[in-house]
């Protein structure tokens, strides 16, 4: 009869803490973004800062119109890398809250949104 080793607790040497916030230019452009999906600002000043995946969804969302009446809640960030910010930000829309989600690469020394979600509830999308 074959035996396995025994397990051991491996523990890593250095642990990896992300940061808490995103740099000024960063929130900015998430701002910018959600202005957007409002009806706030013109789609065509972001679309050099968007992928082209990014910039469709945020096209059918502000085209959808659901958006145009929105409130803004807080925004949460974090850089799991120096040259990447994953946030998300809190919308108030018909007496519910959802979440609006978006990753920003560093390119060529500029932000870039190159994921952006809406994540809505089935019941609020029927709607």
């Amino acid at each position: 009869m074959t035996t396995a080793p025994a397990l051991q607790l491996v523990h890593p040497s250095q642990r990896i803490t992300p940061s808490p916030v995103a740099p000024a230019p960063a929130a900015g452009l998430i701002r910018a973004v959600v202005e957007a999906m409002m009806g706030r600002r013109a789609l065509h000043q972001l679309r050099p800062h968007l992928t082209p995946q990014a910039f469709e969804a945020l096209a059918t969302h502000r085209d959808s119109g659901a958006f145009r009446r929105i409130r803004i809640g807080s925004l949460t960030s974090q850089m799991p890398a120096d040259d990447a910010v994953e946030a998300s930000v809190r919308i108030g829309i018909d007496g519910r809250w959802i979440t609006c989600v978006l990753r920003l690469d560093a390119v060529q020394r500029a932000w870039r949104c190159t994921e952006f979600m809406v994540l809505t509830p089935r019941s609020l999308a029927a709607a």
